[in-house]
């Protein structure tokens, strides 16, 4: 699509960009005295109208969640590649696939778990998954739900549902960025997916995974081969770090590595992975035609959303301004 298919977008965006909530309503936030005071920072922002609903049932989760429904139901509305859209919102249909299998499994209902964000309706997610059939959802969704259905029906391993669909999230990402057919868009994903292989790698090597279980988590579709990744399953964190730095990610790899023990961490690749994903939203976000713009504020809307409610229930917990900020991620705004 024509990078100028989004002019009249990409205005919107700037607009909507205006109301996102800065460093300082967080910081705010955070040195609040309690979750009273932390609450009524929000007067000053475009949620000043919950304000007082949040104080007195302290539902803010589906309050942030609504607020998310809307800003992607406006994208689907205002940008002109639909496809792009169900491509950043793909993980919540991946994740309410999982509760219906879970509700089909375990006969449960479990309809407060879903998450209504996505181009196809839960309704039509469950038919699929109850029938195998389904005139409405494309070829993708229907390998996922099938070989989720095939593999229970043969083992009955309900933690098999969540490590299918989460691998097949990113298969289906990848051809689907593909599909949007917009410039730099397959690229983005494909860093996301081998940012996400590093940090599990890294996990499972420490938690002495097998080569097996790790076969079946990681992601064949990054831009590092599969079969490298589970080489390295088999050696240390050091044959690890001494790999990614012959690849783009020497700079995370460098900055990753824990000053005390000389070897990778979770903590720090989650940290140094998030924070490059951020640079790159925030070079997205000053591109002045085709689609990053919109791409960069689903990104920041999200972001906004997460830190919102770690702040909140973090005040709720008692938990102090440096333990609630150092699990928030940074924004561009």
């Amino acid at each position: 699509m024509k990078d100028t298919a989004y002019s009249s977008s990409n205005v919107l965006i700037r607009v909507y960009e205006n109301n996102l909530l800065t460093r300082a309503h967080f910081e705010r936030m955070l040195t609040a005295d309690s979750f009273e005071e932390a609450v009524n920072v929000l007067r000053e922002t475009p949620y000043r109208n919950d304000v007082d609903r949040i104080k007195e049932d302290k539902n803010y989760d589906s309050m942030f969640m609504n607020e998310l429904h809307q800003t992607y139901n406006e994208m689907l509305n205002i940008v002109p590649n639909k496809e792009l859209i169900e491509l950043f919102g793909l993980r919540y249909a991946y994740h309410n696939m999982k509760v219906l299998f879970k509700e089909e499994i375990t006969d449960q209902d479990l309809d407060h778990l879903f998450i209504p964000i996505g181009r196809y309706p839960i309704s039509e997610l469950r038919q699929a998954v109850r029938t195998r059939e389904s005139d409405v959802l494309p070829e993708e969704y229907m390998n996922s739900i099938n070989e989720v259905k095939t593999d229970y029906e043969e083992y009955h391993n309900v933690q098999a549902v969540d490590i299918i669909l989460d691998r097949r999230y990113f298969t289906h990402a990848r051809l689907l960025a593909d599909e949007t057919g917009e410039s730099g868009v397959p690229e983005l994903i494909e860093r996301h997916i081998d940012y996400n292989n590093f940090s599990t790698l890294v996990r499972g090597i420490q938690q002495n995974r097998t080569r097996n279980f790790m076969l079946t988590i990681l992601s064949s579709s990054g831009s590092i081969p599969k079969a490298d990744l589970l080489e390295l399953v088999e050696k240390d964190l050091n044959a690890v770090a001494e790999y990614y730095k012959k690849t783009d990610y020497r700079d995370i790899v460098n900055r990753a590595i824990d000053k005390d023990t000389g070897e990778l961490s979770t903590v720090n690749v989650d940290y140094e992975t998030d924070k490059a994903y951020m640079e790159k939203m925030r070079e997205a976000r000053l591109e002045s035609f085709g689609p990053k713009p919109v791409i960069a504020y689903l990104y920041a809307k999200e972001t906004e959303v997460m830190n919102l409610r770690l702040i909140l229930s973090g005040k709720e917990n008692g938990l102090t301004a440096d333990e609630i900020r150092e699990r928030m991620r940074l924004n561009y705004a």
